[in-house]
């Protein structure tokens, strides 16, 4: 891993296949959820092995430093929110392209201490995110933008992951964060107040896509199509074998057993297995980006999206 593999090595889930393999992909996957279930069914199953791949996996606490290994060459596809690649074109990365969809769901809520009981009362409030420039990092500034007040009016502070988030939010240390299922019932069930839930906001959302260099997709076409067609069968497993996936919730998100099979009927209705995106909600997120002054200019969606794998695998 070069130069990320000093800080992230306690962070890294290596899943080794066959040597048989005649082609490696090393895939950064930027937090750990159910969100990525069919990636992990996909692995279990050995389907990747079937395509003659050696699929390597890196786990990453956020996708702004997923796509930095990207950049650096250290990851070759990365899975991760759509919105990240917005930020990795702005920062200079400019041939990075979403090429297929892995959840399509909006699963965070917004929960606060119990004083904290209105986003009007969101001003010089304390905002735990993953990393700036993050998923996180946008969809509490949208939030914050919804109600009204300028997101310069609240503090946001780098956390971590969501059980870190959380964690924080336990301790005092912030007054609210955005978290994911099953985090949101544990929020629920100790008494934490629901601020919102970003459905009212998003109830369409391009959450986790699998991204990739231009360059790279252009040079291991080959290689691409065979991920993904091995990907292909690890959703239709997925969807077909709710006791496979299951075991998969428990054995890579390590949640509480109890709540795996609630979580796989959660997500379950998010996984395309055409690599469809939900493409409606990305030009109000660059307009917002781009009012806000943190991108250049507004792109536009061929600049974000290649299609050409969706139309080759799509329907089969």
């Amino acid at each position: 891993m070069r130069r990320f593999l000093p800080s992230l090595l306690f962070l890294v889930a290596v899943f080794f296949v066959s040597p048989r393999a005649d082609a490696r992909i090393v895939v950064g996957l930027s937090s750990v959820n159910i969100a990525f279930l069919p990636v992990y069914v996909t692995q279990e199953k050995g389907f990747f092995r079937d395509e003659g791949l050696d699929v390597i996996f890196v786990m990453f606490n956020a996708g702004a430093t997923n796509i930095q290994a990207l950049a650096g060459g250290d990851v070759q596809i990365m899975g991760s929110a759509f919105i990240e690649t917005i930020g990795g074109r702005a920062s200079g990365i400019v041939d990075v392209k979403n090429f297929w969809g892995i959840s399509n769901i909006m699963p965070f809520q917004l929960y606060s201490h119990a004083n904290f009981k209105s986003m009007k009362d969101a001003k010089g409030k304390r905002f735990a995110i993953s990393r700036f420039g993050s998923l996180t990092d946008y969809l509490t500034r949208a939030t914050v933008h919804h109600f009204g007040i300028n997101p310069k009016d609240v503090t946001v502070l780098q956390i971590g992951s969501t059980p870190a988030r959380f964690a924080a939010l336990e301790a005092g240390g912030v007054d609210a964060s955005i978290v994911w299922f099953p985090v949101t019932e544990i929020a629920k069930a100790k008494g934490y107040n629901k601020l919102f839930d970003l459905k009212e906001i998003f109830p369409q959302w391009p959450y986790e896509t699998f991204a990739a260099r231009e360059t790279w997709l252009a040079k291991e076409k080959d290689q691409v199509t065979r991920f993904l067609r091995a990907y292909q069968r690890g959703v239709r497993h997925t969807l077909q074998n709710k006791e496979d996936a299951v075991k998969a919730i428990r054995k890579y998100v390590k949640m509480d057993p109890t709540m795996a099979p609630a979580g796989y009927d959660e997500y379950k209705e998010s996984f395309p297995v055409n690599g469809e995106i939900a493409e409606k909600p990305i030009p109000t997120v660059i307009q917002e980006e781009f009012d806000a002054g943190r991108i250049k200019r507004k792109f536009n969606l061929d600049e974000l999206i290649d299609k050409s794998f969706m139309k080759a695998l799509g329907g089969k």
